[in-house]
């Protein structure tokens, strides 16, 4: 099983999401950019890393969410989530055809990798996500 991590990146009560591009192995789907962790590298370090290489962003780690395994058939993942809050950075799009920030309830309105749908699913992720962009995430910046 393939770990992957993933960033659930807080901005003004927004999420951001990525659209793979054609050649990725979910085409035009959605998801929360991420990758896969290396070799002696810990999730939270990957989470960073591939952020930083997918988009041009820093962001800072606040939290794991609930993982979630799923098998593609052509893989199988263990998906890693982190909440993180955009740092620094403008965004680049180095791997994804497009982004955009969205609202939690306009998740439900995309079309997802599997992965990412099961994610967001969890009634702990969706809790907590909740809770993240609500008006107390709003409030304290």
């Amino acid at each position: 099983m393939i770990q992957v991590t993933c960033a659930l990146i807080i901005d003004q009560g927004k999420i951001l999401v990525a659209q793979n591009n054609e050649s990725s192995d979910h085409p035009f789907q959605w998801e929360f950019p991420g990758g896969k962790v290396k070799s002696g590298e810990t999730e939270k370090e990957c989470v960073v890393r591939e952020i930083e290489e997918e988009l041009n962003l820093t962001v800072e780690v606040v939290e794991a969410l609930s993982p979630v395994e799923h098998d593609y058939k052509i893989k199988a993942i263990r998906l890693i989530p982190f909440v993180c809050l955009h740092v620094s950075g403008k965004i680049k799009l180095n791997d994804h055809n497009a982004v955009k920030w969205v609202t939690f309830d306009e998740l439900d309105e995309l079309d997802l990798a599997e992965a990412d749908k099961a994610l967001i699913q969890m009634p702990e992720n969706r809790d907590r996500l909740k809770e993240y962009t609500g008006e107390q995430m709003n409030q304290s910046r």
